[in-house]
């Protein structure tokens, strides 16, 4: 499956353009793909954020209703992933 790339152009401060081209060196990567790994890492972050602001605000909900709390096998990282 061939990725879809859009050129994008960053300024960075010299310091960080150094450690990065750093760290690129260090794992054998590309500048580039050591950027996107980055972007990809705080990405998923923001959307683990965002799931735990949401579970926080059902949280009471969630507790209280019996019926809710029997889909608790629905629950955790084997869900999200779709693993079993």
């Amino acid at each position: 499956m061939a990725l879809d790339y859009v050129r994008k152009q960053i300024i960075l401060e010299k310091e960080q353009s150094d450690q990065l081209r750093k760290i690129a060196i260090n794992e054998g990567i590309s500048f580039s793909e050591l950027v996107r790994n980055f972007l990809n890492a705080q990405l998923r972050a923001r959307v683990y954020s965002e799931m735990e602001v949401a579970a926080d605000a059902l949280l009471a909900d969630y507790t209280n209703d019996r019926e809710l709390t029997e889909m608790t096998s629905l629950d955790g990282e084997e869900f999200i992933n779709g693993e079993k």
